[in-house]
This record gives structure tokens, C-alpha cells and sequence, in this order.
């Protein structure tokens, strides 16, 4: 599937194996996930690295918005994460963002993927980063 600016669809082949490192930050995201799944379409979580607010993703309803301080396409370091099934990337800004479409809702998958995301596009160390989480309605 093409994203609305030529993206493929995303899904990852990366592994669990930092779950145990990252089991925090995976609780921190998830009850924030939750809330937006039951929320939807009127509730917005914000995640952002505590001290870094360069570090940051938004999650609406099926969309995330996300900082991308990468110069090169995100597909790549994206396929590198976790599968989060029909991930379609539907616009990106070299150095500014990233925005996503999600097919399917799955409050831990979804977790982890977020988690991968911080870890491995946004470079926060494996279980070593905390997160600012806030919810907003819209």
C-alpha cells in the first residue's frame, strides 16, 4: 500500500528482546493508549522524553505524529521496529516529523512499537528514558 506521500506500508521484523529492559516505559504508554482508544476520536496523548522535548509523538484515534530528526526517508529505520501490521506512513518532514496511520488498535503492540520508536529512531537509551505522558481532549 502507498502512503499519501509515496510511502509503503511499515511493518517491522524487529524482535521483543528489549521488552524486559523497556517493561517501564512500556507501562508508562500503555494506560495512556488505552485512554485514547476509549477516547477516540475526541482524545490526544501526548508522549514526550522527560528533558528532551525535542523527543516527542502524539496519538489520536488511528494517527501518530511523531519527531523525526532523521535527513533520510523513514521507511527504513521504521521496518527496523516491531510489526504494528497495516503502519502506513502518510507524512514526513526531514528533521521536523513523521505522521502514521494504524490499521488496528492494539493497546500493547502498540506500546512496544512506540517504545522502538523512542528507542530506535529518536535514540533514547533502552529502558533508561522516562517519559512526560499528558492527555488532552480535543
Amino acid at each position: 500500500m502507498l502512503g499519501a506521500l509515496g510511502g509503503a506500508s511499515l511493518s517491522g521484523s524487529g524482535g521483543r528482546n528489549c521488552d524486559v529492559m523497556s517493561a517501564d516505559q512500556i507501562a508508562e504508554i500503555r494506560p495512556a493508549i488505552r485512554e485514547v482508544i476509549e477516547g477516540a476520536p475526541e482524545t490526544c496523548a501526548t508522549l514526550e522524553v522527560e528533558g528532551a522535548p525535542d523527543k516527542w509523538m502524539q496519538v489520536v484515534e488511528r494517527t501518530i505524529n511523531a519527531a523525526y530528526p532523521h535527513e533520510d526517508h523513514p521507511q527504513q529505520r521504521v521496518s527496523t521496529l516491531p510489526s504494528l501490521g497495516a503502519l502506513k506512513l502518510t507524512g514526513w518532514e526531514a528533521r521536523k516529523f513523521a505522521s502514521f496511520e494504524l490499521h488496528d488498535l492494539d493497546v500493547t503492540a502498540l506500546a512496544r512499537w512506540i517504545d522502538a520508536y523512542f528507542v530506535g529512531v529518536l535514540a533514547c537509551p533502552a529502558g533508561a528514558y522516562h517519559l512526560d505522558v499528558s492527555l488532552q481532549k480535543l
